[in-house]
């Protein structure tokens, strides 16, 4: 008798076939991007083994894969046709999950005999392209659980078994690792996997909502707070192995690396700036909706600001050979916030370029009366009338209906009217299809004799280099419910040279403080801990166990939500959102620990 078997954790609904249909939709739109990716990290590891293993060996894997990866994009491009009728797309369904599961076996089972028999440089490079690689799968597969584990489970336990095998305490340490990393990636593909499969259903509910009662301004409000929800879930999520990479790439750049490892480290953390930068995009929205930018407006010179922008930017333009020019020389001083005006510029720039196949774009400044106009032309594909508004709508994008990463997310546009709006700066837009466009914001023209230069950072306060000396051996609280996040802070931190006690919860690093020598130096906590606690508390725990508030403290938070934005912003500590770059942690962690070193060294005079 046939049964048929339901999609795996999608409760009884009237809209599982809409759900299952959206589901793989989402998986065509994921799978280009997959294939390109799978095919280019065939064609990296030929390279890089055929110096050690037998060259028709790695062409007929190379070959075998190409041939997995025609059929599969030979389905990709028959889903249209699939999709017309429920019952030939679950065929089209079973069919693509068979051939991702023998690409998978096709990665796996190569990958654990090259790690018996590579030597130890190549074992390190194909650990990493396993967990890179399986990690990426995990974004474009985890729509439909079904088809990551058909994929994944092939993928990975024949390597983690054979690192299990071979001989010595560090290959079973990775083996085991691999097992547990395996685990953790199962269980957060689980949460976001119900979580979106919880936002398909409000989004049909909704439809289905506006359908019979037409009340269009009540379900657009119920859409939106489910689209918040699920962005800050999945956000929060997602940022946590992120985050744990990002640090685990900071020590790895610590250490005395050979040319050949540091590149791949170096490609490693391209890929994982990569992914925070489409997170803070996220973050930046979340961040203008609650409420917790405030602008610090001040007079200042707006040339340097846009020398800086025009040579840090000049590169990307000629990378598409486009032109980047600059003519604002002689432009008065402005009265707004630099940070914000700084992140506002930036944006459309970098909007103009992306969107400029050939010519140049154009940065001008032009005065009238008491204000200021900065203007960023381009020669790009231009806008049509009827879309000046909606490009300033999240998530719009015009000329990118494959989603392409590198074209962003669709976020910076709509960043730049609500800072504008937020600052209070007029923002307009002149476009003519096939000719260009050209975005201007107007500034109030400030004081000249007021106007101070941008500050410099803490390093160059304190001294890159002696000073930074002084700051080696001081005593730093580390609070971090996610044991990943935890240990490649610690280890990043001691790479550094500080000392550093390390804790899960308020009451762990209470009990640790104990036998700690003398109070610490800073305290640094991430924001959402286990059993409702927060950083706040903790911070204010360790506040009043030393009786001492004026020990410095810093926030690390994954979440977006715009309420836990508000509170964790209502103390003047530093809030730094996950994933975190190294460099930049350094410079906050140096610039609160200043003060105290520069307090020392003048008690040392």
């Amino acid at each position: 008798m046939n049964r048929q078997t339901a999609p795996i954790a999608v409760p009884p609904s009237p809209y599982a076939d809409q759900i299952f249909a959206a589901q793989m939709a989402a998986l065509r739109r994921n799978f280009p991007v997959a294939l390109a990716g799978s095919s280019l990290t065939v064609g990296l590891i030929v390279v890089v083994l055929h110096g050690n293993f037998s060259l028709r060996e790695l062409l007929a894997w190379f070959a075998a894969n190409a041939l997995v990866t025609l059929t599969r994009a030979v389905l990709v491009a028959h889903y249209d046709r699939a999709s017309r009728q429920m019952m030939s797309l679950r065929r089209w369904e079973r069919s693509i999950r068979w051939c991702t599961a023998l690409a998978g076996a096709l990665w796996g089972l190569p990958y654990a005999y090259w790690l018996f028999h590579a030597p130890f440089e190549q074992q390190m490079f194909l650990i990493i392209g396993l967990l890179t690689l399986g990690t990426g799968a995990i974004y474009a597969y985890c729509i439909h659980l079904p088809l990551l584990y058909a994929f994944e489970v092939p993928y990975f336990v024949p390597s983690f078994v054979a690192l299990c095998l071979l001989p010595g305490t560090i290959a079973h340490a990775l083996g085991l690792a691999g097992v547990l990393y395996l685990a953790v990636t199962f269980a957060f593909a689980h949460r976001m996997y119900r979580t979106q499969l919880d936002s398909l259903r409000i989004r049909f509910e909704n439809t289905d909502l506006l359908q019979r009662l037409a009340v269009e301004k009540e379900a657009a409000e119920r859409s939106n707070l489910a689209k918040s929800q699920f962005l800050a879930s999945a956000s929060h999520d997602l940022r946590q192995p992120v985050h744990a990479l990002s640090l685990y790439v900071g020590v790895l750049r610590e250490q005395q690396l050979n040319a050949k490892s540091r590149q791949l480290v170096d490609h490693i953390g391209r890929a994982t700036a990569a992914m925070g930068s489409l997170f803070d995009g996220l973050l930046n929205i979340s961040r203008l909706d609650a409420g917790v930018i405030k602008p610090r407006r001040r007079h200042f010179p707006i040339d340097s600001l846009l020398d800086q922008i025009q040579r840090e930017y000049a590169p990307q333009a000629a990378a598409r050979r486009l032109i980047l020019r600059l003519h604002c020389s002689g432009a008065p001083a402005v009265y707004s916030d630099p940070v914000l005006l700084d992140r506002v510029l930036r944006n459309l720039v970098d909007n103009a370029i992306r969107h400029t196949r050939q010519g140049g774009v154009l940065i001008a400044c032009r005065q009238r009366g008491t204000t200021l106009r900065v203007e960023v032309w381009d020669t790009g594909v231009g806008i049509a009338p009827e879309e000046h508004e909606s490009i300033f709508l999240e998530f719009r994008q015009l000329s990118n209906p494959e989603r392409d990463r590198n074209k962003g997310l669709g976020l910076g546009l709509a960043i730049v009217r609500r800072t504008a709006d937020l600052l209070g700066h007029p923002l307009e837009l002149r476009s003519r299809p096939g000719r260009g466009s050209v975005f201007a914001i107007t500034l109030p023209v400030g004081e000249t004799a007021a106007a101070a230069p941008l500050p410099l950072t803490a390093d160059a306060e304190i001294g890159a280099g002696d000073d930074k000396q002084r700051l080696q051996g001081q005593l730093i609280f580390v609070v971090e419910d996610d044991a990943d996040n935890l240990q490649g802070l610690r280890l990043l931190l001691e790479t550094w040279g500080y000392r550093v006690m390390v804790g899960g919860s308020g009451d762990e690093i209470l009990q640790a403080a104990a036998d700690a020598a003398g109070k610490p130096a800073l305290i640094v906590c991430d924001f959402r801990l286990r059993d409702h606690e927060t950083g706040i508390e903790v911070i204010d725990r360790l506040h009043e166990e030393y009786a001492d508030d004026t020990i410095p403290a810093m926030l690390i938070s994954g979440d977006t939500d715009p309420s836990r934005l508000i509170e964790a912003s209502a103390r003047a500590w530093p809030l730094l959102h996950k994933p975190v770059d190294s460099v930049h942690l350094r410079h906050v962690i140096t610039e609160l620990l200043a003060p105290a070193a520069r307090e020392r060294n003048g008690n040392t005079v």
